[in-house]
């Protein structure tokens, strides 16, 4: 019987014990628990916070226990959950705004739930997570993709019409300028979005926050990526230059100009047959030339006269080409304006010929000035430097 007496009582106490570490156990996992937890009584007294909590407060627990929880949380909260109305007594995830002396308040995420003590108390446990940042971060990203999302659709449309103006051309030569100026626009807003997904990326501890981040960040990849694509598309590597006598050019073009020159129309040529080579792209000059004489043509509706002349002038050590029409002119406030892309006073026109011609004159280092007056006609002069491409000459043979 002593033997008995003595394992009952070695046994209680090991159950004793036990309890005992389980209770530090317990109490332990509350206090460092990085959620905030809270055991209230029945009326909404706090018994108990961890040390989340006061740090989220920001008191001690000597000044919460034995007081209300309304002060930080709202008393319809919990009289919810004291309420019969909520299923098991029981709350999940549920947002609410937690109050703080002198401070912002801050969006969290909690749940609840109501149990009887043995002594037949009520308790009123609350777990949860403060949510602010991580609110912050989402509605960052929502920004991030809507000002993405209507950039793209703008830069999309953007493209768009250049697409559909630029097919309307005979050649494509503008599309570089276009293009470059387009990806300049894309590329700074894509760089600084870049940046900010980068800087939340590496602020978020949320695995789900960093996923979401990453993936915007491949999509902002591709886009540069395809940006890229097109400027790579839309600037050649190098023109096919080479020696040409501008003369020979334009002699070229005779049998096109038979084709859709009209009857009322005369070409008249004044041709320096002492004109020296220039260091040409010759396709590139058929089409600056096959565009001023169109645009001639256009202007002279009811007939007239074009002279095309060449010559070389040794002061400036140059070619000069002048394209002069006997048609309508062009008005004082539009001279200005000729040059720049899309703009047009033909219903057909696409108002990009005369950009192109200029961009290629430009890339053969030459000019091109307009003098005309309304009812007058119009003048076209183009100027090429000549200058010494030896080098580059041997360059090109060797290739």
């Amino acid at each position: 019987m002593g033997i008995t007496k003595l394992g009952n009582k070695q046994n209680k106490a090991k159950e004793k014990a036990l309890e005992y570490e389980k209770q530090n156990y317990i109490k332990y996992l509350l206090d460092y628990l990085p959620d905030f937890q809270i055991i209230l009584d029945g009326e909404g007294k706090i018994i108990r916070v961890n040390q989340a909590f006061e740090k989220m407060i920001g008191k001690k627990k000597g000044e919460l226990i034995g007081n209300f929880i309304y002060e930080f949380i709202p008393e319809e909260i919990i009289k919810k959950l004291r309420g019969q109305n909520i299923k098991k007594k029981r709350v999940e995830n549920i947002e609410i705004n937690v109050s703080r002396p002198g401070r912002e308040p801050l969006l969290c995420d909690f749940s609840g739930v109501v149990f009887t003590s043995k002594e037949g108390e009520t308790i009123i446990y609350l777990s949860g997570r403060d949510m602010t940042e991580r609110r912050k971060l989402q509605q960052n990203l929502m920004e991030l993709n809507e000002s993405l999302e209507k950039k793209v659709i703008k830069k999309t449309k953007e493209l768009r019409k250049v697409q559909f103006q630029l097919m309307q051309s005979e050649k494509l030569s503008i599309i570089g300028e276009l293009v470059t100026s387009v990806a300049h626009e894309v590329r700074n807003p894509l760089a600084t979005i870049s940046l900010i997904v980068q800087h939340l990326e590496n602020k978020s501890a949320d695995n789900y926050q960093i996923e979401k981040l990453k993936a915007i960040q491949r999509n902002i990849n591709r886009i540069d990526k395809i940006v890229f694509g097109l400027l790579n598309f839309s600037h050649p590597s190098r023109f096919n230059f080479d020696y040409y006598n501008v003369n020979e050019i334009l002699e070229r073009l005779e049998p096109i100009l038979n084709h859709f020159l009209p009857d009322n129309i005369k070409i008249i040529k004044r041709y320096d047959s002492k004109l020296p080579q220039g260091w040409f792209d010759s396709a590139c000059l058929e089409q600056v030339f096959l565009n001023l004489i169109s645009n001639a043509i256009q202007a002279m509706k009811k007939g007239g006269e074009l002279y095309i002349t060449t010559s070389f002038d040794p002061v400036q050590k140059g070619i000069i080409i002048k394209f002069k029409d006997t048609g309508v002119g062009i008005p004082e406030g539009n001279i200005k304006k000729i040059f720049t892309p899309f703009f047009t006073t033909f219903k057909k026109g696409t108002g990009l010929g005369l950009s192109i011609c200029r961009n290629i004159i430009k890339d053969h280092k030459g000019t091109i000035s307009v003098e005309s007056k309304s009812g007058k006609g119009t003048i076209f002069n183009i100027y090429f430097p000549l200058e010494k491409r030896k080098e580059k000459r041997q360059a090109v043979d060797g290739i």
